[in-house]
């Protein structure tokens, strides 16, 4: 763990991607993406059998994702239709690295690409035609329109959460409560300014977040909130950067300092769901925040979409279906991942994910351009107020 040392990962890595993809002048990028629909959707009648056919026809297909899960993900697929598929773990900053030389070079071995950084996939990867997004015609009303452009496989929910063998209930009601001295160094999480999906996060909140960030903080404090910053959403975000929270590198970090036993004042944290699975494996006492005012976490998308130069295209386009599917999204949504098919049930886990999925803070794709845009900003904001 680490208290506050600013840097610049998230403009560095910006800054390489877009010189990377100004680089394409030395090599070829593919032709926008084939307008024809999936196999037995010409019409925009989904036809699952006529894709599954043609499907079988072609290839094998790579998938490319952040998760180990994709590898078992990718063996039930074969094991199911006979397709052989390879799931490959690869982070987000090295999908798009792969995904755009690849691309450049006419060599796509990524045919399925699952990404986390949807502002980069929405304003790098599909303007250069190197993927498309495809939403299976049998599911799309199941798609929210929040999540269908480009199509989100599952979102990863993180909750304020406290220590339960210290604890009896969250120690804290409302989230400005931890910009108060009462939270100060109080408060665990990843360090923002190396962590693209925070930056995100509090563009999202600006955007969508400003009525029940108000709201929240008259509840709070008993008075309308005055500031000088540009929203609520930069005010919480400065006052949380001022009140020296404890950074580290992981949420794997994070659930230690909360949730390990044998602690007198234990700090809370901003854990993701997954890292809930230590309460059986490390013996840790996590509780999310029940109630927490006005929302008990966020969630954090990743993207699902298709190499525009692969060879096979129905093959791909089925397993986007596949994942899109109870049985195929299984090995993720079974630790609090969220399909982003609302008639999926969400199945147990150790955070109790289907029990809070209305007091989550919900990502919009309508902001990925804003998100994209401000990355600088907010991490020039959190910069500036920890010092």
């Amino acid at each position: 763990m680490k208290k506050h040392q600013p840097h610049r990962i998230a403009a560095i890595t910006g800054l390489a991607l877009g010189a990377l993809l100004l680089s394409s002048c030395a090599g070829s990028a593919p032709a926008a993406p084939p307008e024809e629909q999936a196999a037995g959707d010409s019409t925009g009648d989904f036809n699952l059998q006529e894709l599954v056919t043609a499907a079988q026809a072609e290839g094998p297909i790579t998938v490319y994702d952040s998760t180990s899960k994709i590898e078992t993900m990718a063996e039930e697929f074969t094991e199911k239709y006979g397709i052989e598929a390879t799931g490959v773990k690869v982070d987000a900053a090295e999908a798009i690295e792969k995904v755009t030389r690849e691309a450049q070079a006419g060599n796509v071995v990524g045919d399925v690409v699952a990404i986390s950084d949807l502002p980069a996939l929405k304003n790098q990867l599909l303007p250069n035609s190197f993927v498309y997004s495809w939403v299976p015609g049998d599911l799309a009303e199941s798609i929210p329109e929040s999540m269908s452009d480009p199509l989100v496989m599952i979102t990863d929910p993180s909750f304020f959460a406290y220590n339960t063998e210290v604890h009896d209930t969250c120690p804290a009601s409302n989230i400005w409560d931890l910009t108060t001295e009462e939270f100060t160094g109080k408060l665990a999480f990843q360090d923002p300014v190396g962590d693209n999906g925070y930056l995100d996060w509090f563009s999202q909140l600006e955007g969508f977040g400003e009525e029940e960030l108000r709201t929240a903080y008259r509840q709070a404090f008993g008075e309308e909130l005055e500031t000088d910053q540009d929203s609520a959403a930069a005010e919480w975000v400065a006052r949380l950067a001022a009140n020296n929270p404890i950074l580290t590198k992981s949420s794997e970090e994070a659930s230690e300092a909360v949730g390990a036993t044998g602690q007198e004042d234990p700090p809370m944290g901003l854990i993701s769901s997954a890292k809930f699975r230590n309460i059986d494996e490390k013996g840790y006492t996590l509780g999310v925040c029940e109630g927490l005012s006005p929302w008990v976490g966020k969630t954090a998308p990743k993207g699902i979409t298709i190499a525009t130069g692969t060879d096979s295209p129905n093959a791909a386009k089925l397993f986007v279906h596949y994942a899109l599917t109870a049985e195929g999204i299984a090995p993720q949504i079974n630790d609090g991942k969220i399909s982003s098919n609302t008639d999926i049930t969400q199945p147990a886990d150790p955070a109790n994910v289907g029990a809070h999925l209305d007091a989550l803070f919900q990502f919009d794709n309508a902001g990925l351009d804003t998100d994209w845009a401000n990355r600088e900003k907010w991490q020039d904001l959190w910069r500036t107020a920890s010092n």
